[in-house]
């Protein structure tokens, strides 16, 4: 399987680009610190309280995984120099890196993984408790050398344990607000200083165990608006943005001392429709399919491509992007108005309702928002925004069906584990409704949930390509979501840069970040 996905994806990723004027290679930085303006913050600095993507960004600068991606997508040896698996698929050796010490000075070993598993098992509240809901037990065999028995065969558990961050177990002793305000992971810089909503700056890690960066420090600014970033990099306030604005692009693209880079995206874009939400008459909408395919039938995902990213998005033709290994193609939702509205006729709908949709505060996003608003204004779905801090929208969207306020979310969802399980499962299966997951449908699909559930199991490629063709066809008919598109990724640097790295779609790695000074 992991060789399928790095066939796969490498395929769909050959194709990523620098566009623009030829470098110039004479340009300098002035300093060796390095700030990277990216457009949200972080919503903790403890990864495993952590889940979105600039989280993610910035905690991956400070802790490691025992494995991770390459840039070709292939699964790859980081903190574990090597593993292996039992004929039955339920248990996972791994043999460690010796010499390693995490930035609070303990060492990393067979004894640290434990922790992490036992961290995860006792605390509800951390993301981590997701992941290693399926390790039965984790066992320290020799000093470096740990082994992962699994409650099930899982098909995926090699991609996905490339998420579960190794923390010092003298740290996690302390909890989460310590972790907050102290990194002590084994990665390539270490946390000096934070504000929330504001900046986070890292120091690099002069014990770092392999190859490190040559900067002094890396600094990551919060610029939600698009045009502010922009003018931050023209300017040198700023040495690398993320992401850089599809219609800004022709602003800088003809800078030589600017680096425009372009990768087909994994993020998916859709709307979410709670299918308990109830109008004041107590009606509700969304738990007609009808109504939520005359959404789909309503909106024009190819408009909404050029309008919102110019051009750099591709129209959703699944529940998740094509560069995702077991993609299966479905029937795009053509935009047809009279089908709409007669769905909506025969709903009970024809004078449609008021809804309101939860979105982030970013330039970008109320952008794609406001087009949903007005896509579906033709078919009298009025629809109110409510604009929040990507922190509070987290915290809305964590709440149990009982106690939920959220009636549609613009979102975007990209597996960090490059699989099909992981494109579909927390957000989508019935057992990840909040606060489990991020099913934020609250949809539930017997047949979808068990597909899901026995493709793990299966050891047969075409079976599991058939169960995952099989689920997709159900969640694209039934529509728990708006399907809106797929962005492609677009990052931006000052051409003195270099080491940059970069995992599938464009994720950036700085594990051996460095300026020309």
């Amino acid at each position: 399987m992991k060789k399928l996905v790095a066939l796969m994806l490498t395929g769909a990723l050959a194709f990523s680009l620098s566009t623009g004027a030829l470098a110039d290679e004479g340009a300098k930085s002035p300093d060796n610190d390095m700030v990277v303006a990216l457009q949200a913050d972080a919503t903790h600095l403890d990864p495993h309280v952590s889940s979105n993507g600039y989280s993610n960004t910035i905690t991956n600068a400070m802790y490691e995984t025992l494995l991770t991606f390459n840039e070709k997508s292939e699964v790859v040896p980081l903190l574990a120099k090597e593993w292996s698996v039992s004929d039955d698929g339920l248990y996972y050796t791994f043999v460690l890196n010796e010499g390693i010490q995490f930035h609070d000075g303990e060492p990393f070993n067979a004894d640290a993984v434990v922790a992490v598993y036992e961290r995860g098992l006792n605390d509800d509240s951390l993301t981590l408790k997701r992941s290693i809901s399926n390790w039965e037990s984790v066992t320290a065999d020799s000093e470096y050398q740990v082994t992962i028995k699994l409650k099930e065969a899982n098909n995926t558990f090699i991609n996905k344990i490339t998420q579960v961050r190794m923390v010092s177990p003298k740290a996690m002793e302390q909890g989460k607000d310590y972790l907050a305000k102290n990194s002590a992971g084994t990665g390539p810089f270490i946390l000096s200083d934070r504000v929330d909503g504001g900046y986070t700056k890292l120091v690099r890690n002069e014990n770092y165990w392999q190859e490190g960066p040559g900067v002094d420090t890396l600094t990551f600014t919060v610029v939600p608006e698009d045009g502010s970033r922009i003018a931050m990099l023209q300017t040198g306030e700023a040495d690398i943005i993320d992401p850089v604005p599809a219609i800004d692009v022709a602003r800088i693209e003809d800078d030589p001392t600017i680096v425009v880079d372009n990768f087909p995206g994994i993020t998916y874009r859709y709307v979410t429709l709670n299918t308990e939400m109830e109008l004041p008459d107590g009606r509700k909408p969304f738990a007609d399919k009808r109504v939520r395919q005359a959404l789909n039938y309503a909106f024009d995902s190819n408009a909404y491509a050029q309008v919102v990213f110019n051009g750099f998005a591709v129209e959703p033709t699944s529940i998740f992007s094509q560069n995702i290994m077991y993609y299966s193609p479905q029937t795009p939702y053509t935009p047809d108005l009279d089908k709409a509205k007669e769905l909506m006729k025969e709903a009970g709908f024809e004078d449609g309702f008021d809804v309101q949709i939860i979105v982030d505060n970013t330039t970008i996003e109320m952008k794609g928002a406001e087009f949903v608003k007005q896509q579906l204004s033709q078919i009298n779905v009025n629809v109110e925004l409510l604009a929040n801090e990507s922190t509070a929208n987290a915290e809305l969207t964590s709440a149990p069906l009982e106690d939920t306020t959220v009636q549609m979310w613009y979102v975007n969802w990209g597996s960090g584990s490059y699989e099909a399980d992981g494109s579909m499962r927390n957000i989508l299966h019935g057992d990840k409704m909040p606060p489990e997951g991020y099913n934020t449908a609250f949809w539930n699909n017997e047949e979808f949930n068990e597909l899901l559930d026995s493709a793990l199991k299966m050891t047969d490629t075409e079976e599991i390509a058939e169960a995952y063709a099989k689920a997709q066809a159900i969640a694209w008919e039934e529509c728990p979501w708006i399907f809106l598109g797929n962005n492609n990724t677009l990052t931006a640097h000052k051409s003195y840069v270099s080491g940059i790295k970069y995992k599938p779609a464009g994720e950036l790695i700085f594990q051996t970040i460095s300026m020309d000074h």
